[in-house]
């Protein structure tokens, strides 16, 4: 018997019992559903979780390159210029890139009052800072306040109209994270600060600052650091005969965080390539640039995520074994109703052979039809969950929907092994059938 003739005979009995193998095949459907579902909702999870540690938490998709021995992004060597900045943002893969800096001799005041915690720092990517409200420092003359900088200064407009003390704990809470209260960040929008720095010359220099941004409230950004332009940087060096600003360290943006490590072997290529940059022609060989990212946690939580979901897998596999148990019973059954066919067939001519294409052919249909059935109602299913999620957890990050083609495949493939093996002793025992004892069988 040819395989055709096997397809075609198989596919006639399937049919002449459609209600029973209907149940077998949606017996592999749930299986194989319930696998894609998860499969498929957890690929999105990690995704929008990744999103979010990335632009809000831990801004994993960042690179920072400082001097080694350095305490943290401000450093004492100030060696990194404007022209590495501009280099590193042609490396493939940056998004893009800005030097870290602390304004010298800094005080920031408001209304003629000092904001004793407040930190100024240099920036000259308006991109890299994650804001609630207005926008990126543009020139001189602008600044973006701290999210905790943004409560002081709130809670003093505040109180001076209502008379009220400053500590007020109604205060407080109303001016809590001002930067995502529309009304409250308007009013602080345009509004003056006063900043006095040591300029290039060592200068004690006094400057009007208008509020033009307030940035995004996260834990890993301080709520005390306020960003101003360039022109406010006191460090300069002497590179290739010209008196040049000079920054404590440069962080990097990636586009994407599957390029994370590439990028940072490009930046690190830069930065130890004799003469390519101006940090190293500052710094000689005495000490080297350190290049810092976060990918051992990215690592970390992918490697959590793929354990998460294999665990979800083996209970949704559970599923899939009582549809492969669901297809063997039918089989058998067949098997049983069939005993005179086969009687029949072998005295015919059929060879056990044949017999055993023919039932291995139908189980193998059943739950490869099964398996396809699966994927799409998996795919449903996991976009209805996805929604119905949003919907109950309000607030919550939308998570994406992501197709996960070679999961698809193995779910597939999985459904023609289970129809296979769940096939396998049926056919075996049909194949077993004496023709002259299932002539007599009725």
């Amino acid at each position: 018997m040819s395989l055709r003739e096997a397809l075609k005979l198989s596919w006639t009995n399937i049919r002449a019992h459609k209600l029973r193998n209907a149940l077998a095949v949606l017996s592999v459907t749930i299986g194989i559903a319930a696998v894609i579902a998860i499969v498929t909702m957890t690929t999105g999870l990690q995704d929008a979780l990744l999103d979010t540690l990335t632009k809000d938490l831990l801004r994993a998709n960042m690179i920072t390159v400082n001097v080694e021995g350095s305490a943290g992004l401000f450093g004492t060597a100030q060696v990194f210029s404007s022209r590495d900045v501009e280099q590193l943002r042609k490396i493939s893969g940056v998004k893009t890139a800005d030097v870290i800096g602390r304004v010298r001799g800094d005080a920031l005041s408001f209304n003629n009052r000092r904001l004793l915690d407040a930190s100024t720092r240099i920036t000259t990517g308006k991109d890299l800072i994650p804001l609630d409200a207005g926008r990126g420092v543009q020139a001189k003359g602008e600044i973006v306040i701290g999210t905790r900088i943004a409560e002081t200064i709130c809670q003093r407009l505040l109180a001076e109209e209502r008379q009220i003390a400053e500590n007020d704990e109604t205060l407080k809470e109303e001016c809590k994270s001002t930067g995502t209260k529309p009304a409250l960040a308007q009013r602080l929008l345009g509004k003056t600060l006063k900043l006095r720095f040591l300029g290039a010359d060592g200068q004690l220099t006094e400057d009007q600052l208008q509020i033009v941004g307030i940035v995004k409230d996260s834990q890993f950004i301080s709520g005390t650091a306020c960003y101003v332009s360039p022109d406010y940087q006191g460090f300069t060096e002497t590179i290739d005969g010209a008196e040049s600003p000079v920054y404590s360290g440069v962080i990097i943006s990636v586009a994407d965080l599957e390029q994370l490590n590439a990028v940072q072997k490009a930046v690190a290529a830069y930065f130890n390539h004799p003469n390519s940059s101006d940090a190293r022609k500052l710094l000689g060989e005495e000490k080297r640039v350190e290049i810092n990212t976060l990918e051992e946690v990215i690592d970390e939580i992918r490697k959590n995520f793929l354990q998460f979901t294999a665990f979800l897998g083996a209970i949704a596999f559970v599923a899939l074994l009582v549809g492969m148990i669901g297809v063997m019973n039918i089989m058998l059954i067949t098997v049983k109703e069939r005993t005179r066919e086969i009687g029949v067939m072998k005295a015919t001519g059929a060879t056990r052979g044949a017999v055993l294409k023919l039932f291995l052919t139908e189980s193998t249909i059943i739950s490869t039809l099964g398996a396809a059935l699966g994927v799409i109602f998996g795919i449903f299913l996991s976009v209805w969950f996805i929604k119905l999620t949003l919907a109950l957890a309000q607030g919550l990050r939308e998570i994406p929907f992501v197709l996960v083609p070679d999961w698809y495949a193995i779910a597939v493939l999985t459904g023609i092994v289970v129809g296979v093996l769940s096939g396998l002793y049926p056919a075996w025992q049909a194949a077993r059938v004496n023709p002259i004892e299932a002539l007599r069988y009725e």
